[in-house]
């Protein structure tokens, strides 16, 4: 069986995609994702992606403020997107 390709070996072309090339690889496509999280006060927490930062909160009572959206609202909006 062949090596699977790595997603960051891929073309940087803007626009290109490997799903519309007529053969995918035998191998098939590998792409590693991470993500740090951090707990803060009460049920706020924040999540880190390189530059970019999101923060969760639960309603008042379970312990949160309610200043940003659930945890469970970001897994649907990932759905969506």
């Amino acid at each position: 069986m062949e090596k699977p390709i790595v997603s960051t070996e891929l073309s940087a072309v803007p626009g290109e995609r490997l799903i519309d090339k007529p053969e995918l690889p035998k191998g098939g496509t590998v792409s590693y994702q991470w993500a740090e999280t951090e707990s803060m006060e009460g049920q706020l927490k924040v999540g880190r992606k390189e530059k970019f930062e999101v923060f969760c909160d639960e309603p008042p009572r379970i312990g949160g403020q309610d200043r940003y959206p659930q945890p469970l609202t970001y897994i649907c909006m990932g759905v969506g997107f």
